[in-house]
Parts: structure tokens; C-alpha cells; sequence
């Protein structure tokens, strides 16, 4: 059993990329947010792609429909949190 992986604020779905699968990678994921004023959105965290809707069963249908498709690797980070 692997340990839970903290999900960041604002997050209210996660979708496991094609790549997450391939590498069992847990952080090559989509994450959806409820965005202040206007619906929902969501961002790959391997190739950078997103989106934006009213529209909150559109997001997550697009969301899914691009962590199913997805092969792209997050880039790594350092110990102190930074991109390389």
C-alpha cells in the first residue's frame, strides 16, 4: 500500500495520465479546481495543457478525456520545491 498523496489546495478532482499509469507515477495527473466567479477549470501537470468552463460536467469530461490520452512526464523538481 502506497501513502497517501496530499492533493493541493483548491483541487476537487484528479485525473491519472496515460504516463501515470505507464511510470505508476501518482503526480502525472489532471487537476480540476471550482474557480472563484466562473465554473471549473483544469491543468495537466505533465504537458501543461488546460481549460475552462461553466459548465463543471464539461471540465471534468475534457479533464478525463485528456488523462486518458496524455503521456507527458511533470518536469522534475528539486528538495526545495523548484522546477529544474
Amino acid at each position: 500500500m502506497t501513502s497517501p498523496i496530499t492533493w493541493p489546495t483548491g483541487v476537487v478532482a484528479r485525473y491519472l495520465t496515460r504516463a501515470a499509469e505507464i511510470l505508476s507515477d501518482p503526480n502525472a495527473t489532471v487537476d480540476v479546481r471550482r474557480n472563484r466567479g466562473y465554473g471549473h477549470s483544469w491543468d495537466c501537470r505533465g504537458c501543461g495543457c488546460g481549460a475552462s468552463s461553466g459548465d463543471s460536467g464539461e471540465v471534468h469530461t475534457s479533464a478525463q478525456t485528456h488523462a486518458e490520452q496524455c503521456r507527458a512526464i511533470p518536469r522534475p523538481t528539486h528538495t526545495d520545491g523548484s522546477q529544474q
